[in-house]
């Protein structure tokens, strides 16, 4: 069998690399950890009362409201993986809620008692029903942080809660996402070190 001229066989590998690193780019990375007291651009609330605090992100629902305090961060994706710590300081719970281009997707909920993961029912269609994924007891002490953990591909979500993971799988998972919503019941919540890793 014939070698390649060195040249030759160099040109061949350096396309192969090529081709192979744009089939599966490595997923882009965000970090928040809220240090110089700013959001980054593009990061919003838009429901409630949300303000960066001795390094962290602090949200409570605003009576007048009659809602939820909700915060965007916007990040169009297929596949995700985001982690971050949360503390609870006398709110009911949260969520950290999905949404594709047309509604709510999914979401992960921590009160009552327990951590749940769940498909939201399409609020369009008088006959949908939420979807529940996965549930476990969880009993968050006030003032105490805790790391959670979402990761999505394909058709299955995973969450770690403190301790406890959750796995569920459902067909409308593969939808495009727009981003993540924290999502605060009541008085506050604080959020620190927020990672993101997603593919379009």
């Amino acid at each position: 069998m014939k070698q390649l001229p060195a040249p030759f066989a160099i040109i061949v590998l350096t396309l192969t690399f090529s081709y192979l690193a744009a089939a599966d780019p490595a997923p882009a990375t965000s970090t928040t950890d809220f240090a110089s007291g700013t959001l980054p651009e593009a990061w919003a609330g838009l429901k409630g009362e949300w303000k960066v605090v001795d390094g962290a992100l602090l949200g409570a629902e605003l009576e007048s409201d009659k809602h939820a305090a909700v915060f965007s961060i916007p990040d169009p994706h297929q596949d995700s993986t985001i982690s971050f710590r949360f503390r609870l300081d006398g709110a009911k719970g949260f969520h950290l809620s999905y949404n594709h281009a047309k509604g709510h997707l999914f979401r992960v909920t921590v009160g009552a008692g327990v951590v749940s993961l769940a498909m939201d029912k399409d609020k369009k269609d008088p006959a949908s029903k939420a979807v529940p994924l996965g549930k476990e007891d969880f009993v968050p002490k006030a003032g105490e942080w805790y790391t959670m953990t979402c990761s999505v591909e394909g058709d299955t979500a995973k969450v770690t809660c403190g301790d406890l993971t959750l796995t569920g799988t459902h067909a409308g998972l593969v939808k495009e996402k727009t981003g993540y919503r924290l999502v605060v019941q009541g008085a506050s919540v604080a959020f620190d070190d927020v990672t993101f890793s997603s593919k379009p």
